[in-house]
Formats: structure tokens, sequence, C-alpha cells
């Protein structure tokens, strides 16, 4: 130990070398700080092995590795970009020869494709967290409360319908959940956002993002903000050897004072330990590297033997510990139709895309001929003599010709006319495209001709959707993983307590929250240190009835439960075995309440029973008025004479009277006037 590490005790000894028995003291007491002092230095891990650092050859041999993976995702591009021009009903630039410069594109595979979203939104998910032990029972219910907060204030109904158009189109959709440092006045906050597979660079080959050996995310950024935000790359901007794929844009969009900034994720092991590591560079330049970040986060606090303030480490350095915890890339892929190999699928688009060529082509063709066939057209004989300008001219009456006149100085030109099998094609065409994407007319609120009743309607209209509902659970299992990773970054990043206001039907409430209750928790058993549990959940991810149709449905349900009297705490035992028969949507929890209310009225009837026992041995007059109140609140009377003839002993078989009487009257209201 250096001389300058020693504790401030070793000094007053130094100086008061002859000090005796206070000496002596002085002596514990250092050897005290001394031991403080090594438990601390291992704790901040100053004995560690250094780790390597990410230099600018590092980022360099990333680059060659983002290239090889932009070579392998170069055909996924092209067909994106086909796609967004289809979108934009542009399809006549991968199929005009030139020849004409009609061009009528009909919107069949865009009315498809906005059908779909719609049902998509219809279906927007919400959560419920579930614990996995008792003990993490409140918190499951907290964070139920607080995550959907948590996605409001992220505009996440919105991320959820940019990333719904965009996998209906291309097939794919990727949301990134990542941690923003900068938020609220740099306090912190999770961030999600959508991203475009063209930006995210993966291993060629692989179906799961999560298997990448590395995985890159660019972006354009200005370069006058980059040399504003980090000064170690200012002057160096302009030697980029990774390039982006671009859309077709409608404005002309400049990119010349934009650099590419390239986000690397990758892997690597400590101590049998997964860890996530991060590097952020641009045109060759690291601006920050986790690997490099060996800084021991700590803080000051009194040592538990001497009391004496000690600066203690309070986690790993971001080079051990890494970037997230749960050791993930923060990016959550879904696939509308898997196809092997790539981790963006098939969508809609490139489903149905021939066929709305082949209806586009057909359509031209029939248009072209209608158009020919009423607009006449004459062969004219070089010398025939006929003035032309004044034939044309339907305003003038009187046409000059010179020499006779005949059906060969000008005659009409017949126009064959398309047979009617060829408007039967494109209908079929048309219908073709519906059937193939799932977009029949039954979907969009369509009868077929002869079915008027309306139970018929809803029973076409359920069985066209079940397609629907298959890719709606696509989406539900990729919001189960946003959340997923939501929960791990509250888990990790919410050390301060933060205010949430919570809406429920019961009205409003702020509650604060912090990770205390979900980070590490120390196990003992009978006295016994037992390590370290980490409380885990599960996540159910259910559908917010924000269809109208859906909404009444359930409102109908729950006037039907009362109407039949399933909330009459009399009926709790019948009400419960009829929903054990159903299925629907929260049954679970209206189970639990008709539970509950069986048992509050059960509990109230022992008491009313006891009182009223113990009234008419002291006081019969005041038993008198005890019944006659409880008999009003039933809604009954209470016999003549003020005396309860009928009170049930305790103990005894006899059922009490109040207890028969609620019984008949559940009976007679659930019985058919």
């Amino acid at each position: 130990m250096l001389d300058t590490e020693k504790p401030k005790v070793w000094q007053d000894m130094a100086v008061h070398p002859d000090a005796g028995s206070g000496n002596r003291m002085l002596q514990e007491r250092a050897a005290q700080e001394t031991e403080a002092l090594e438990r601390n230095a291992k704790m901040k891990g100053l004995l560690a092995q250094e780790p390597k650092k990410i230099t600018e050859l590092e980022v360099q041999k990333a680059v060659q590795i983002l290239q090889k993976y932009k070579a392998g995702k170069e055909r996924l591009e092209k067909k994106i970009v086909a796609n967004e021009e289809f979108w934009k009903l542009r399809q006549w630039n991968y199929m005009n020869d030139g020849t004409s410069d009609f061009s009528p594109a009909t919107p069949w595979l865009w009315s498809c494709i906005q059908s779909r979203y719609s049902d998509v939104m219809d279906s927007y998910p919400t959560c419920n967290i579930q614990p996995r032990q008792m003990d993490d029972k409140q918190e499951a219910r907290k964070l139920s409360q607080i995550v959907p907060v948590v996605m409001a204030q992220n505009n996440y109904e919105e991320t959820y319908s940019d990333i719904a158009w965009y996998t209906l189109k291309h097939g794919g959709g990727v949301h990134g959940v990542f941690w923003d440092g900068s938020r609220h006045n740099g306090l912190g906050d999770i961030s999600i956002r959508k991203v475009d597979f063209i930006n995210l660079f993966w291993e060629p080959g692989i179906t799961d993002i999560q298997k990448s050996e590395n995985l890159f995310h660019t972006e354009l950024v200005s370069k006058h903000l980059l040399e504003q935000r980090y000064p170690q790359c200012k002057g160096k901007l302009g030697g980029s050897r990774v390039t982006l794929t671009k859309y077709l844009y409608d404005d002309a969009v400049d990119t010349t004072d934009k650099a590419v900034v390239v986000d690397w994720y990758y892997h690597t092991e400590h101590e049998g330990r997964r860890a996530l590591q991060f590097v952020k560079f641009v045109d060759g330049v690291v601006l920050y590297a986790t690997e490099n970040d060996t800084i021991v986060p700590s803080r000051i606090e009194a040592d538990p033997q001497t009391g004496i303030p000690v600066e203690v480490a309070t986690g790993e350095p971001m080079a051990v510990r890494g970037l997230y915890d749960h050791a993930k890339y923060p990016f959550v892929v879904q696939q509308l139709f898997p196809v092997e190999g790539s981790i963006c699928g098939y969508g809609l688009t490139d489903i149905g895309r021939d066929t709305q060529i082949q209806i586009d082509k057909l359509n031209k063709a029939i248009v072209d001929n209608a158009v020919t066939g009423a607009t006449p057209r004459y062969f004219v004989k070089a010398d025939g003599s006929v003035n032309l300008e004044e034939y044309q001219n339907t305003e003038k009456p009187f046409v000059h010709v010179e020499g006779s006149i005949g059906e060969e100085n000008i005659r009409p030109i017949d126009t064959k006319q398309l047979d009617a099998i060829y408007v039967n094609i494109l209908n079929s065409k048309v219908e073709e495209l519906k059937y193939c994407t799932s977009n029949q007319d039954a979907n969009n609120g369509v009868a077929p001709s002869g079915i008027t009743a309306a139970s018929a309607i809803a029973a076409l209209q359920e069985t066209a959707g079940k397609n629907a509902r298959s890719a709606n659970k696509t989406f539900h299992r990729a919001y189960r993983e946003v959340v997923y990773q939501v929960v791990e970054l509250i888990r990790q990043f919410y050390d301060v307590p933060r205010t949430f206001r919570i809406c429920s039907d019961l009205g409003e409430e702020f509650v604060q929250y912090s990770n205390e209750g979900i980070v590490a928790q120390r196990q003992q058993l009978m006295g016994m240190d037992t390590g370290l549990r980490l409380p885990e959940f599960d996540i159910d991810v259910t559908t917010e009835k924000a269809n109208p149709y859906k909404k009444m449905e359930i409102n109908e349900l729950a006037l039907s439960f009362y109407g039949n009297g399933f909330f009459n705490p009399a009926m709790a035992d019948q009400a419960v075995a009829c929903l054990q028969m159903m299925d629907f949507t929260h049954k679970d929890e209206i189970m639990r309440r008709i539970m509950q209310n069986g048992t509050l009225q059960q509990k109230l009837l022992e008491y009313q029973q006891l009182a009223l026992q113990l009234a008419q041995r002291l006081d019969p007059a005041l038993a008198g008025q005890i019944g006659q109140a409880i008999l009003a609140q039933g809604g009954g009377t209470f016999p003549e004479g003020g005396q309860l003839s009928h009170v049930a002993v305790l103990g005894e078989a006899a059922e009490h009277p109040f207890v028969e009487r609620a019984r008949s009257d559940a009976r007679n209201s659930t019985q058919d006037n």
C-alpha cells in the first residue's frame, strides 16, 4: 500500500509514536480502516485485468463485417424499395415499356393493405404482468399499471401504427427499445422507436436476430451536430465507407452534409456471463465504446464496522457489465409471413404485386379499347380532295370537296370490340387478389347476395377474419417481447422514484415507483444467506377493445350476467358453475369477484344471526328493531308483535328465515314470467 493510501490514523501514529495505550487503540482502528480500504478496492475491481480497448483498427474490422452483411441483404433492400413504390401506386415504373403515356394504376392492392391495417389497429394490445412467485404479486400489479403509462409517454400507439404499415407492406417490422439518458433533463427514460430494415444489418441466413454474431444499426446525422456533440470527430468526417440504400423519394433529399453513424452491438463473455457490448462510430472515429468505459460506479457511505465514510462500488464498470443487463440486442423483429433464411418475411405486397400488375394491364387494355371505339377515325385517300380541316370541325355545316364524292375518298376505320370475357377475367383477377390477401367482401362488411340475417352476416365476418386474427397474434408476440425489454430497462435504470398518473375506472391516482422491488433480492433460510433471487414475471397480452362492436358485445354480456342474477351473492355457486363452462376475456376476474361477493354475503348472514341472537337474549325490544332494519334492507317487513320467533340458534341445522327469504327472491327473479 502506498503512503498516500494509508488511513488517516496511521498518520496520527506517526505524529504521536509514544502514545501508549492510546497508540494501541489507534493501531486497532488503523487495522480496521485498512481492512475497509482493501474491501473497497476489491469491490471496485482495481485488481481485475484491464479489458481490451476498442480502437480505430477494431472499427475498420467492424466496417468490413458490416459491408459483408449489407451484401447479404441486397435483394431484400431492392424488394423493400419496390414494395414502397407499389404502395405509392407507382407500379407502372416496373412494367411500362415506354410505348404509351397512359398508365392507370388501380389501388386494389393498396385497399387490401389498408383493410388489414384496420384489423391490426382494432386489436391494439395491452399487457397484464403476472408474478411467478407470491412475493412478487404486488410488484406485478404495479408494473401492470406503470408499463402502459411508459408506453403512452413514448407515443407507442403511433409507433405501433408505423410498424404495422411497414410489416404489411414489406413482410416484417422492427421495434427498437433503448434507454435514452437525455430524456427528462438527464434523468433518462425508455425510448421505443420504429427501425427500418434498410438501416439494420445482421448476419445473413439467420431467422432470429438474437443469434447474429454482430448487429449494426446505421443513421444519417448532420455533420455539424456530430462535431458539436463529439469534438473528437471534428475535421475527420467525410471518408465513410458505409453507404445506405435510398428510397425513391418524391422530394429532393440532399445527404451531402450528413454522415453515416453506426451503432455496433456484439456480445462478450465474462466469468461465464454474457454481456452486450456497444460501440458508436462514424467514418472510423470511435465516439463511444462500452469496453473502453472502465469507470467503476461508486458512492460514499459509512463503513459498517468503523462508521468512517468510504467510497464503495455500487456496480461493475460498463466494460464488464455491458450496455443492458438483459444482454439482448435492443431490437424486436416480427414477421408477417416467415421465410427461411431471413428475419424479414413476406408481406401483402410480395403476395399480390403480380396479380396487381395483371389487373392494371387488363384494365389498361380495356380502357384503351373503349377510348379507341369512342373516338371515330377514318381512312382518307391521298388524292380524295376532301378539306380535312372543315371535316374535323364539327361546328362547320359544310365541307368542301373537289371532284366526285365516294366511299373510296374517305371511309371510317372499323374497331374490333373486346369480348365480355376479358371483363370477366379482370373481375376474376380482382377477386383473386382479394382472396389471396384475405380481404374478401365479408371482411369489409359486405354480405353476399341473398344473405340478410344479421347472425349469418356475423358468422361470415367471424370466419373471414380468422387470417387477420392469426396475423394479429404475430404482432402481439412482438409486443410481448417489447414489454419484456421495457420491464428489464425499468429494473436496471429506475433507481430514482418516479411519479406516474394512473387512470382507471375508479378515477385517477398518482403513484411513485422505483426498481427497488424488482432488483435482485437477498434471500435467507433459517437465518442463513441463500443468495440472490431475481423477480421474474409472465407477460399476458390482451386486446384493447377499440372496436365499438367488441365494446357493445362485452357490455351486452355484462348486462346479461346482471339480468340473470350472476352478481346476486345468494347465487354465487350457480354463477361460478355456469362461468366455468364459458370462455371470454377476463373470465377469471369475474369469477373471483362473484366468489368474493358470495363470501361477503355469507359472513354478513352469520354476523346478522349472531347480533339477533345476542339481542334476543339481552333486550327483545332491541332485537325487534335490529330485525326490522335487516328486513328493511332486504325489502321485506318485520313480523307483527316485534318478536323474532324464528331466529335460528347458531349451531342448529335449521336455516334462518332471512336466508330462506333471500333464496326465494333469487329464484323468483331468475324464473321466466
